[in-house]
């Protein structure tokens, strides 16, 4: 599994993740989908944080969100 050293720390695993059905806030209608790679104490953490962005980008998630360690 990937892993990731941050300077003298634990180990912290990667993730990546496929967000489907993204609704646009700032354009009704619209959907969008995203995918990527985090680092994140566990799958939970890696999940919030991606929600969290994705709302901060004003994408509101209506469907799956795919979370899988790398």
């Amino acid at each position: 599994m990937g892993q990731t050293r941050n300077r003298g720390e634990n180990l912290v695993p990667k993730y990546s993740f496929t967000a489907e059905r993204l609704a646009d806030t700032l354009t009704p209608g619209e959907t969008a989908s995203a995918s990527g790679t985090l680092n994140a104490s566990s799958p939970q953490a890696a999940r919030k944080t991606v929600e969290r962005s994705l709302r901060s980008r004003g994408y509101e998630p209506t469907g799956d969100i795919t979370i899988t360690q790398e």
